[in-house]
């Protein structure tokens, strides 16, 4: 199965871990990428080059705003010439309109793939790039499942699957259960859709010996730090300022639980979910709000609460800290599903059993 994977994620080498994946399971992948990124938006411009990577193709393709070079595309997918090419950029995008006549040209089958997970008012131009991405398409992807009932919209009967566009890296085994007292954590960015304000409310209410972890920062923090400081909670909250990814495993290590209070606005919603993701891979179960695809990934193995719930977070914490065994439990459960459904490995099964299916469906 030969196949083409457009995405700008794919230009940091650290995000490519479901390609290799993918190659490993027997495809001949390349990766269209932006020949020039940024790994952070405040940083410093780096070039992506051509080459292989663990048996991935990489084909830097210069890109200006949102616009990719249409040369460059149209010249990879004629030299490659995929069975599949999977968009990995919203369908109303430029690139999708540019893949959706090259569709039709080159006879390969577009797999459309959207994260947008709210409906979202869109100029005319930008809906009829969607509109036609849509009707191109052999199969739809969405990260969660509000992105995919969005993205077929206009087209209900067309095949559709739920697959996060990467999965993330598990530690190779749980997190030591930490020392006395019960640590809540919060990781992102402080700002009100996030409901770290709900967090500190519900923390209020909590008896018995607990502390907070606060990672992340923004606009609100001096916000936050007030409402603590008004809530009495100062000496048991530490605000860790932002940090990397990779910096976070002492703060798992001394994790009970996380909480994602989020709240959906007419402009956001929880849509990936990778930082609770992150958390049950080390074997931490998460509290979430009913916001975005955290009911999909807390179901059964987390707790679910309504947004902006005070009464409904607190309760719910308030168990954690008085059963040492149940959220144990649902530490273990969280990493076992993880682990089967949410690695790289996993992620890159799903999309080759999709691919798979498209083929036949249009042999």
């Amino acid at each position: 199965m030969r196949v083409v994977v457009i995405a700008r994620a794919y230009a940091d080498p650290g995000q490519r871990g479901k390609l290799r994946a993918l190659a490993g399971l027997g495809c001949t992948l390349a990766a269209a990428v932006p020949a020039s990124w940024r790994a952070h938006p405040e940083g410093r411009a780096q070039d992506a080059a051509f080459g292989d990577d663990a048996g991935v193709r990489i084909y830097p393709v210069p890109v200006e705003g949102a616009r990719w070079d249409r040369r460059a595309l149209t010249r990879l997918i004629s030299e490659f010439r995929p069975d599949v090419v999977q968009l990995e950029e919203e369908p109303w995008s430029p690139v999708a309109g540019l893949v959706a006549r090259a569709a039709r040209r080159y006879g390969f089958r577009l797999v459309a793939f959207s994260a947008q997970s709210i409906p979202r008012p869109l100029p005319l131009l930008a809906r009829f790039r969607r509109a036609r991405t849509v009707r191109a398409a052999a199969a739809a992807i969405g990260a969660n499942q509000l992105a995919a009932t969005l993205l077929v919209a206009g087209r209900p009967g067309l095949h559709q699957a739920v697959i996060p566009q990467t999965g993330v890296l598990p530690p190779l085994s749980a997190r030591e259960e930490p020392g006395a007292g019960f640590a809540i954590g919060f990781v992102g960015r402080l700002v009100p859709e996030r409901g770290l304000d709900v967090l500190l409310r519900a923390c209020v209410r909590l008896r018995g010996f607990w502390t907070l972890h606060v990672v992340g920062t923004g606009p609100s923090q001096e916000e936050l730090e007030a409402l603590a400081q008004r809530l009495g909670l100062a000496a048991r909250v530490t605000w860790h300022g932002a940090l990397p990814r990779a910096a976070l495993d002492p703060v798992w290590a001394s994790l009970d639980c996380l909480a994602q209070p989020a709240r959906t606005t007419q402009a956001w919603v929880e849509a990936k979910g990778l930082t609770a993701l992150e958390a049950m891979a080390h074997g931490i179960p998460v509290v979430g709000s009913r916001s975005g695809v955290l009911p999909e990934l807390l179901a059964g193995v987390g707790a679910v609460v309504p947004e902006d719930d005070v009464d409904a977070l607190a309760g719910v914490l308030q168990s954690w800290l008085d059963d040492p065994e149940e959220r144990r439990r649902l530490g273990v459960e969280s990493r076992r599903r993880v682990l089967a459904d949410f690695t790289d490995e996993s992620v890159a099964a799903r999309t080759v059993k999709l691919w798979r299916e498209v083929l036949v469906a249009s042999a």
